[in-house]
C-alpha cells in the first residue's frame, strides 16, 4: 500500500519528527510504503480568490500545473497523511494555501475510497482549530477521515517519562490508522456529506451557466438521474436520502426566490453582485 504524507512543515522540525515516528510504527503494523511530500518544494502562489476553479475549472488557475503535480500523487496513493504544526490556532500558511487551491474538490470530490489521517504538532488548546481546515477539506474531497492525533512538542528538553508519553500517543495513533487501513468497507457518507451533494446539485441545476464546471461534473456523475443518491455508489439510508431530497426542494424554492432570473439568463461564470 502506498501512503502519501503531505507535510505543511519544515523538513527538520517537530512535525517531521512526529510523522517519522508514526511512519515507523505504522510500517511495523501494516505493510506500506510511505512517501513524504513537502509543500515547500512546490512553487504555488497564494490563492487570489478568483474562483475560476469553482466556476470554470481548476485548470484555469495559474498555479494549476504545480498543484496538479500534488493532486496526481494524491490520486496515485492508497491513503494519505496530512501533517502540520499549529500556527496561530490554525494550520501553517503553506498548508492553508494548498487547501485553498484544492478547495474545489469539496464541490467536485474525487478521492473516494481513500483514507486520510491527520497529524499536528500543537497544544491541546489549538487542536480543534488546527484540524478543522484539513478535516473539512479531506471529508469534502471524498476521503474517509480515519483518525487524527496531536502531539505537544514543547520547546525545551523533555525528560524520558514525558517523551515516553508522546511515543505511546503516536504508537496508539499508528495502531488506529493501521486498523482502519485493514478494513475494506463500503463507502458510507454521513448526513452532512449527503446534504452537500443535494445542495450543490440543486445550485448547479438553478444556475448551470455560473457553476459551469460543477454542472458538468454532476452530469458526468449521473447525479440528476431519478435514483441518484450520491456522487458514486455508496451506502445511503433511505431515510437520509428522503430527508436530504426534501431539504433540496426547500433550497431550490428559497434560492429561486432570491435570484434575479432576468440576469441569470445570460450571466458570466462566477457572477459578482454590485452593492
Amino acid at each position: 500500500m502506498k501512503i502519501l504524507a503531505v507535510m505543511g512543515s519544515s523538513k527538520h522540525g517537530n512535525t517531521t519528527e512526529i510523522v517519522n515516528f508514526f511512519a515507523k510504527k505504522l510500517s511495523g503494523k501494516f505493510p506500506c510504503e510511505i512517501e513524504y511530500l513537502y509543500l515547500s518544494d512546490y512553487e504555488i502562489d497564494f490563492c487570489v480568490g478568483c474562483h475560476n476553479c469553482f466556476f470554470i475549472g481548476e485548470e484555469k488557475c495559474l498555479s494549476h500545473p504545480e498543484v496538479k503535480k500534488i493532486e496526481d500523487k494524491l490520486l496515485a496513493a492508497d491513503a494519505v497523511i496530512l501533517a502540520t504544526p499549529g500556527y496561530m490556532f490554525s494550520v501553517t500558511g503553506i498548508m492553508k494555501n494548498f487547501l485553498d487551491h484544492v478547495a474545489y474538490n469539496c464541490h467536485r470530490p474525487k478521492y473516494f475510497g481513500k483514507k486520510a489521517y491527520l497529524i499536528s504538532s500543537c497544544t491541546k488548546w489549538q487542536e480543534k482549530s488546527v484540524f478543522a481546515p484539513m478535516e473539512t477539506w479531506a471529508s469534502g474531497a471524498g476521503f474517509t477521515v480515519a483518525g487524527k492525533e496531536f502531539v505537544e512538542m514543547l520547546p525545551f528538553p523533555l525528560n524520558e517519562n514525558e517523551l515516553d508519553k508522546r511515543r505511546k500517543t503516536i504508537e496508539k495513533a499508528a495502531a488506529e490508522f493501521s486498523a482502519e487501513l485493514k478494513k475494506d468497507e463500503e463507502i458510507k457518507p454521513g448526513f452532512g456529506g449527503i446534504m452537500i451533494f443535494h445542495a450543490f446539485r440543486v445550485f448547479c441545476k438553478i444556475a448551470p451557466n455560473i457553476f459551469k464546471a460543477d454542472y458538468e461534473y454532476f452530469k458526468e456523475k449521473n447525479a440528476y438521474d431519478k435514483d441518484a443518491k450520491w456522487y458514486v455508489p455508496a451506502k445511503v439510508s433511505g431515510f437520509r436520502h428522503l430527508l436530504a431530497s426534501f431539504m433540496e426542494k426547500r433550497i431550490e424554492k428559497d434560492v429561486s426566490k432570491m435570484i434575479d432570473h432576468e440576469k441569470l439568463s445570460n450571466p458570466n461564470a462566477g457572477f459578482r453582485n454590485k452593492l
